[in-house]
């Protein structure tokens, strides 16, 4: 396999992810292994030939003794190759259970907010076929819903660009053996061989290639399936659901009128948004709730760290005030505290201000036009003597600083209800 074939396969890869802006710049993910390394190389062919280029992103992990030496002899061997290569740190006290799960979180979040810091509208990712398949045999045995087992999304929208995985059909040989024919080592991961990591030992169990093509066959049969359900499911929220800018929503009675299925993944998706979670309940748990808002008992739930409440023709779906995160400090000018962002006017860094829950003690004007299950979690902006400003109420506490009423902007939420349709091809 020569490299300029290689460069044409990339291009035929990349293809289904068109359009790219001229000259595109693409950041790539590289732990070090031969996914990653692969892919940098092939990104960094098919991003020259546009006038563009690669950048890669090594995130050191500090969970093992070594690993800021792999980062810097991953800058080293790029730097070879003229790809420009940045190491990011994780920094702060390390898991001692679910590390792998831990440190995929971890990393996905510093290359997002490296790639919004530099404005860079493409991660590529090196996941490949047989990571595709141990993602569908992890998710089957902790029951996950259909939408979970459609396992990865070749594209994935995010806040700031988009999560592309060029790699997602080809098996791990395939990159291995383009490695060796240009002459590029690579670092084995220790961790891939402790069997201690759910992960490892199911990669071990579904190590033959027949086993291997029909998982991630079967995720692409989930996924077609669920771009009709995500198509249905956006219909029925449009239709039956209304986010509060306060944080919160009011689901109408109407939407259980709906398929079992359909109505679980809308209410999924209403948990996940007031909720702030990165996933979904675990399908027993959605059904549990349908089952409870279809039988008319009246009595308030929780799952998902919302409290679901009956309320006339509707439901109100709330934070749960036990499961709020603590207040955050702002950072130049800015603070993202659960599923709310503010941002201070210009110029203004926040000092010793930060941004957390209003809490049941404050009782600022127009708090009482708000229901009274929203009003604790309801974003406020905290000083040393307590809240001092609502921005969703324009509320700033008498004698405090004019500027807090002024041009402060807020989002909620922060992921909405309806996503981007998932991709499989």
């Amino acid at each position: 396999m020569t490299e300029a074939l290689d460069a044409v396969v990339m291009a035929g890869l990349m293809a289904r992810f068109d359009p790219f802006e001229p000259a595109p710049v693409v950041a790539v993910g590289v732990s070090g292994g031969a996914d990653s390394m692969a892919l940098v190389l092939l990104a960094d062919l098919w991003a020259r030939k546009r006038g563009g280029r690669a950048v890669a992103i090594t995130i050191d992990h500090g969970l093992r003794v070594d690993s800021g030496g792999e980062a810097r002899q991953v800058g080293a061997w790029l730097a070879e190759r003229g790809i420009a290569h940045t190491i990011l740190s994780w920094q702060g006290p390390k898991p001692t259970t679910g590390v792998q799960a831990t440190a995929r979180q971890a990393r996905r979040a510093l290359l997002g907010e490296h790639c919004r810091s530099e404005a860079t509208l493409h991660l590529l990712l090196g996941h490949h076929r047989g990571d595709q398949a141990e993602t569908v045999a992890l998710r089957r045995e902790d029951q996950s819903g259909p939408d979970g087992l459609a396992a990865m999304a070749v594209e994935t929208a995010t806040s700031w660009g988009r999560v592309l995985r060029p790699l997602l059909g080809l098996p791990k040989s395939a990159l291995t053996g383009f490695l060796s024919e240009v002459r590029q080592p690579w670092i084995e991961d220790p961790s891939n061989r402790d069997e201690r990591h759910a992960r490892v030992r199911l990669r071990q169990r579904i190590a033959d290639d027949a086993s291997e093509v029909a998982l991630a066959e079967a995720a692409e049969t989930r996924g077609l399936l669920r771009i009709e359900s995500d198509r249905a499911v956006a219909d029925a929220l449009a239709r039956h659901v209304a986010l509060d800018p306060a944080g919160g929503a009011r689901v109408a009675a109407a939407l259980l009128e709906f398929p079992d299925d359909l109505a679980q993944a809308a209410l999924a998706r209403v948990i996940v948004t007031v909720g702030n979670l990165d996933y979904p309940p675990r399908s027993a748990r959605l059904a549990r709730l349908h089952a409870h808002l279809k039988s008319g008992i009246r009595r308030a739930r929780t799952l998902g760290g919302c409290r679901i409440l009956p309320g006339g023709d509707a439901w109100l779906v709330v934070r749960e005030p036990s499961a709020l995160p603590p207040a955050v400090p702002f950072a130049d000018g800015a603070a993202t505290w659960d599923r709310f962002h503010v941002r201070l006017p210009d110029g203004r860094s926040g000092g010793s201000l930060s941004l957390g829950p209003l809490g049941v003690t404050t009782q600022p004007d127009g708090v009482r036009a708000l229901p009274g299950a929203l009003r604790p979690s309801l974003a406020a902006i905290h000083d040393l003597d307590g809240v001092v400003a609502v921005p969703h109420l324009r509320w700033v506490r008498p004698g405090a600083d004019p500027w807090l009423g002024g041009a402060i902007s807020w989002i909620f939420p922060r992921q909405g209800l309806s996503r981007a349709e998932f991709a499989v091809t």
